[in-house]
């Protein structure tokens, strides 16, 4: 049985519209009254926003397959240095190998934005930079051998 059915018989009153496509600032969606749910990777306290965790995941760093980097078991921020990064059109305090791991050793890799996840794995594979991904959003490419990853830093992010 398909899930929207399941769904549908243990809530029928429940109005169900899936919003697709890139939304850039999707917790403004739900202060403006626009969705009633989001399923997103921030956690921020905010004033009538409830978070509650699905599942935790791995940013990876995503390479060409084959990329001198690829001999690393993993990543730090010196090694975006003279890379391209390949990132949705967010702002950079959105980007958490940005936020995290690259500002705080003032590393400034030039960026490319896509806002498909399909074009950012294309342009990596056609060697155009490097992107940084959740581990779930990958794994066909990596099984397929499309693209690489590695992890970014010694414990990962």
């Amino acid at each position: 049985m398909p899930i929207m059915d399941v769904f549908r018989k243990d809530w029928p009153e429940v109005e169900l519209d899936l919003v697709s496509g890139f939304h850039p600032n999707p917790i403004a969606m739900l202060a403006d009254g626009k969705t009633d749910l989001v399923i997103g990777s921030e956690n921020k306290p905010r004033r009538g926003i409830v978070h509650h965790p699905l599942f935790r995941f791995e940013v990876l760093a995503v390479l060409p397959t084959d990329h001198p980097l690829r001999e690393k078991r993993y990543l730090s921020a010196g090694d975006f240095a003279r890379e391209t990064l390949i990132t949705y059109p967010v702002p950079e305090d959105r980007i958490d190998l940005i936020r995290r791991v690259l500002k705080p050793a003032k590393v400034h890799p030039r960026r490319r934005t896509t806002e498909l996840t399909v074009a950012i794995l294309q342009l990596v594979a056609s060697r155009r930079g490097v992107a940084a991904l959740p581990n779930w959003g990958i794994k066909n490419y990596l099984d397929y051998k499309y693209v690489i990853a590695r992890r970014i830093g010694k414990n990962g992010l």
